[in-house]
């Protein structure tokens, strides 16, 4: 609710959102050009994810005073010059051979997306009180301070925002209940996946990372990621915006 720290450890996946980087170039004769960037394919695997990712740490309430603000389908946020200038080295030959000059650059990030991020920490909170209220009936009258309570309440917390394969239960060297099982994708994920719009080529590509890579597997969760911002991508290039959020939701599940 109060947001992350950049770089947080602890930054949930769903926090973690498909975002293109334009840049804007002007040109001799008043001519202004925009493009995005698009790394090759042996870039620096972490500057990828820099790239091609914006990490949403602001607390709830910000985030909801955000997609108020947000008119149209997607919001932009405007980058630093130094950060212009670095991105900025990739495209030199390309704008300055017909004599340009890069000025500006932005960030585009979906609306949906957003409103995405608010509705699941409203589901994971609800969540979480429904487990702590069958776990402890009593919670506000009867609550017993000690070693195992808080133990069990932190689990629950935390395992409602991370999932069992979380962060704080690896740091805390907790055995992690979906380590190294693979989730199957069957006939009704496939269906799933077709309607929210992902191609028959992307659901293939899917269930070969699902198959060489076991949950609990830290490459799976990159891979799946990396097939995920694609595949948003694509769906955003058709018009297809409204998808996107049950797309992230069921991949969440599958991580």
């Amino acid at each position: 609710m109060n947001g992350y720290e950049s770089n947080d450890a602890y930054l949930p996946n769903y926090r973690k959102v498909w975002s293109e980087i334009e840049l804007t170039a002007e040109f001799p004769y008043g001519t202004v050009r925009s493009f995005p960037v698009v790394l090759p394919d042996n870039a620096d695997p972490e500057l990828k994810d820099e790239i091609y990712h914006h990490k949403v740490i602001e607390p709830i309430t910000i985030v909801e005073q955000n997609i108020k603000g947000i008119e149209e389908s997607v919001g932009y946020i405007h980058l630093p010059a130094r950060i212009v200038r670095i991105l900025a080295g990739f495209y030199t030959k390309m704008v300055e051979g017909q004599g340009g000059t890069v000025r500006k650059g932005h960030r585009t990030v979906g609306k949906t997306q957003l409103m995405n991020i608010v509705e699941l920490t409203k589901q994971k909170l609800l969540d979480t009180l429904q487990e702590l209220e069958t776990e402890f009936p009593e919670l506000d009258r009867n609550y017993t301070v000690n070693e195992e309570n808080n133990k069990k309440v932190k689990n629950i917390i935390t395992n409602n925002i991370y999932g069992n394969n979380n962060p704080v239960n690896l740091a805390a060297g907790e055995t992690v209940s979906q380590s190294n099982v693979s989730i199957i994708i069957g006939d009704g994920e496939r269906e799933k996946l077709k309607e929210l719009g992902v191609e028959e080529e992307a659901i293939q590509e899917l269930e070969v990372i699902n198959n060489e890579n076991p949950k609990g597997n830290e490459e799976r969760k990159k891979k799946i990621m990396a097939w995920l911002g694609r595949v948003t991508a694509s769906l955003a290039s058709r018009g297809i915006y409204e998808k996107i959020p049950n797309l992230v939701e069921f991949v969440d599940t599958i991580i």
